[in-house]
C-alpha cells in the first residue's frame, strides 16, 4: 500500500520556515523612543522579512505561485488575537484541473503583542484580499473562510508585477472596541505609538528592503 507522506512533507517545510524566522528574529535592534516597543517592532519587521523569504522559497520549491497572507480586521474575522498580526504562507495548486486552489505551507506565525500590519502606511500601498480556511492542509479554493490580505510571488521567486515596490508597513497599536461597539479593532491613533512604525519594500526580484526610519513610513 502506498503511504501518504503529505503530512511529513508539510511538517518539514514548516520547520525550515520557522527556523529561518527564528534566526532572523534573533538579531534585535532597538529603534524608536520606546525601547520595549522598538524591540518588538524591529523583531516583528525581521519576522515578516523571514516569512516573505519563506514565501519566495515556497514559490521556487513548488514551481508555483505563493502568497504571504495576513489575517485582516474584517468584521467577519472573529479571532481578535489574530487581527493584523497573524501571518502565513500558501502556494497555488498547479494541477491543471484545479482552479484558483491553494495549499497552506505553514501553520502561521503571530507578531509580538502590540505590533500590527497597517495597510494605510507606506509609499506604495497595494491591498488585495482572499478568503481561506487557513491553515487547513488540503487544497481549497479562494472564496470561503477568513479574509486575508496577501502579497504574491511568481513561480520563479520574483514578486508579482502588481506588488513590485509595494510596501508592507508595521506599527504599534492597541485593540479597542469599534465605534459601532461589539467587535474589537486595531487602533493606531495613540500618540505614544505614532513613531513606532517600520516597513518592508518588496523588490521586483523577490527580495525585500527594510525601512527602519519611522519618518520614512508615511
Amino acid at each position: 500500500m502506498k503511504k501518504n507522506n503529505s503530512k511529513a512533507a508539510f511538517t518539514l517545510i514548516e520547520l525550515l520556515v520557522v527556523i529561518s524566522i527564528i534566526l532572523i528574529a534573533s538579531s534585535v535592534i532597538f529603534i524608536g523612543g520606546n525601547s520595549g516597543g522598538g524591540a518588538k517592532l524591529t523583531s516583528s519587521q525581521r519576522i515578516v522579512s523571514g516569512i516573505a523569504q519563506g514565501a519566495r522559497g515556497q514559490a521556487i520549491l513548488k514551481n508555483a505561485k505563493s502568497r504571504l497572507i495576513i489575517y485582516t480586521d474584517a468584521t467577519s474575522n472573529t479571532d481578535d488575537e489574530k487581527k493584523l498580526r497573524y501571518f502565513g504562507i500558501v502556494y497555488e495548486n498547479t494541477d491543471p484541473a484545479a482552479t484558483d486552489e491553494w495549499f497552506a505551507a505553514t501553520q502561521g506565525n503571530s507578531l509580538p503583542e502590540g505590533i500590527y500590519f497597517n495597510k494605510d502606511l507606506g509609499a506604495n500601498k497595494v491591498v488585495k484580499t482572499m478568503k481561506l480556511e487557513f491553515p487547513r492542509q488540503s487544497a481549497q479554493s479562494d472564496g470561503s473562510g477568513d479574509e486575508f490580505y496577501y502579497y504574491e510571488f511568481n513561480s520563479n521567486g520574483t514578486i508579482a508585477t502588481e506588488f513590485s515596490n509595494a510596501w508592507l508597513a508595521l506599527q504599534a497599536g492597541v485593540l479597542k472596541p469599534s465605534s459601532a461597539g461589539g467587535a474589537l479593532e486595531v487602533n493606531f491613533d495613540d500618540e505614544e505609538n505614532a513613531g513606532l512604525k517600520a516597513a518592508l519594500i518588496f523588490r521586483k526580484t523577490g527580495t525585500t528592503t527594510l525601512v527602519k526610519n519611522p519618518s520614512d513610513v508615511l
